[in-house]
């Protein structure tokens, strides 16, 4: 599973799309979205069929709070 280790805290995340696009012109670099979920208690699955829905055209970064979810 994919965590960031930011001192003391691990914050999962997800990554849906890639960065870049090879296109008949060469490779493209397409917009990053950072994606965090709602309030206290809950993780980010709620947003997991818009990111999907999203990556063919940006990459999606989805990012559990700190104490929720998966972090």
């Amino acid at each position: 599973m994919p965590y960031a280790n930011l001192g003391d805290v691990k914050l999962y995340y997800e990554i849906y799309g890639n960065e870049l696009e090879l296109t008949d012109e060469g490779v493209c670099e397409k917009p990053t979205l950072v994606v965090y979920h709602g309030g206290p208690g809950i993780d980010h699955t709620f947003e997991v069929e818009f990111s999907r829905e999203c990556a063919p055209f940006a990459q999606v970064i989805l990012v559990d709070h700190r104490g929720n979810g998966r972090s």
